[in-house]
């Protein structure tokens, strides 16, 4: 039997690194570009006079959900940014009404979750259900507003810029669509995994970020958690891996294939 030559860890390490590095340089860049043309898209739909030519609607949530839950049972895709669970495009008489029997029926589900909307056990529990069918969750604080891509068909968002309690606007012009799309897919290119579990700390979201070489404040604003519980995470995978130095667990985690 032939043999494999097997990568020198530090140099795997490196080589990981370096490829991070550049995906984060490349996905920075594609935000920025992105973020100056949401600039003027939040712009112009402050004019609402102008809503009929950029093809967006103005309602209220009341009147928006049963519309809402309709394009959403037609879309092969649904993009949602999430601020807080029971609130907003989170709430359950809103987007989440028959979202798990969508989920169920094939339909694909990415959302990005706010790190405050995993505060309390609640919200942990329903995201939980949501992840157990099959809806794909990661955690971010970049986008600074609620919003619903609906396949190329529409976006839903709000019409107060972050403020998950006003009124909604359906967005249904192509190029504003693509713009939402193209921004949602951006985020989530960088975004970590959620961590629900219960029982025990899910550490692979905390190791992807230490493998990025974030701050511990950083890490916990992502992860929705305080900065003593990173550090206690942090110092048990030490523990665990029987190393004194972050530069040797980088190392230990790399041995053992969790990098």
């Amino acid at each position: 039997m032939g043999t494999h030559p097997v990568e020198d860890p530090l140099r795997r390490l490196e080589r990981v690194l370096a490829e991070d590095t550049a995906r984060l340089t490349e996905t920075r860049e594609r935000l920025a570009d992105i973020g100056d043309a949401l600039v003027q898209l939040r712009a112009r739909m402050h004019h609402i006079d102008l809503g009929d030519d950029l093809g967006v609607q103005v309602l209220e949530q009341e009147v928006a959900s049963p519309i809402l839950v309709r394009l959403a049972g037609g879309a092969d895709q649904v993009d949602n940014v999430v601020m807080q669970v029971d609130v907003g495009a989170g709430a359950e008489d809103v987007n989440s009404r028959s979202e798990l029997e969508r989920a169920q029926e094939g339909q694909r589900q990415r959302t990005l979750v706010h790190p405050m909307a995993l505060e309390d056990e609640v919200s942990r529990l329903r995201l939980s259900a949501k992840r157990e069918v099959g809806q794909e969750q990661r955690v971010s604080d970049v986008p600074g507003t609620e919003f619903l891509v609906l396949g190329d068909e529409a976006v839903v968002t709000l019409e107060r810029w972050g403020d998950p309690t006003s009124r909604y606007l359906f967005v249904r012009h192509p190029a504003l669509v693509r713009s939402f799309a193209t921004w949602f897919d951006a985020v989530w290119a960088v975004s970590p995994e959620v961590s629900l579990s219960v029982s025990g700390p899910d550490e692979a979201p905390l190791v992807r970020l230490l493998a990025l070489g974030l701050k511990d404040e950083t890490i916990a604003r992502t992860l929705g958690v305080s900065l003593r519980t990173v550090r206690r995470r942090i110092a048990g995978l030490m523990d665990e891996h029987g190393v004194s130095t972050r530069f040797q667990l980088g190392v230990a985690l790399e041995r053992d294939g969790q990098l």
